[in-house]
């Protein structure tokens, strides 16, 4: 029972400069793996369209692979994994990081797929009849549109992003959740220090959602 407990947010005045840096370094692996992961996306959602097959098929692996598979595996793997291959030396935050980006990219590809295909071919169609080349009916027609129908599970996958940099505390990335195990081992406070580590989360995810939830209205609206 917690009815005795003595709570102790003493510690915060000490720790406070390095949970800042930790958060600071959260916020940069969230927003490198979410430019990472949209570009990627885009290139492999434009992919999985393709009627060539030599181009589809390994692409379609490689989504299905990232999306069946625990992302935490896919960290370790990484991390592990592509020096032993490729004799380089890669760090756990770059390794974190190019795991993440790609496991994201696998799910946004499908978002970006199916919000082309929302549209439907006779958009660009047209284009292509105005005497635009199919790059340019892309970037032009077909995403400015598909784009506001991708928002809202954009900013959705955002959030879930900023929750699983957590993981790559398994390889020792001084993130949030890692340097709260430190902290709370010195100060024998767990349960607080969890408690100021969930609310940094909250403080960088609430914004998030209420953007997500906004957008999903405004959709819901228009259609």
């Amino acid at each position: 029972m917690l009815s005795g407990y003595e709570w102790d947010f003493s510690w915060i005045g000490s720790e406070s400069w390095l949970l800042a840096t930790a958060a600071l370094l959260s916020l940069k692996i969230l927003v490198i793996s979410a430019f990472a992961s949209v570009f990627f996306g885009l290139l492999i959602g434009e992919g999985l369209l393709s009627n060539r097959w030599y181009v589809n098929a390994p692409l379609r692996v490689f989504v299905d692979l990232f999306r069946l598979t625990p992302p935490m595996l896919q960290i370790v793997l990484v991390f592990f994994f592509v020096p032993m291959v490729f004799s380089v030396r890669l760090p756990a935050l770059e390794a974190g990081i190019i795991a993440l980006s790609l496991n994201y990219a696998a799910f946004l590809s499908e978002i970006f797929r199916a919000g082309v295909v929302s549209l439907g071919k006779g958009q660009r169609e047209a284009g292509e009849a105005m005497g635009m080349t199919p790059l340019t009916v892309l970037w032009r027609v077909i995403y400015p549109q598909a784009l506001r129908r991708m928002l809202p599970p954009l900013t959705n996958m955002a959030v879930n992003l900023t929750k699983d940099t957590s993981l790559l505390s398994v390889i020792g990335v001084a993130e949030m959740f890692n340097i709260s195990q430190s902290i709370a081992a010195r100060s024998f406070k767990n349960v607080e220090v969890l408690l100021v580590v969930a609310g940094l989360y909250l403080v960088i995810n609430i914004p998030l959602a209420v953007i997500s939830n906004r957008l999903y209205a405004r959709q819901s609206v228009k259609i």
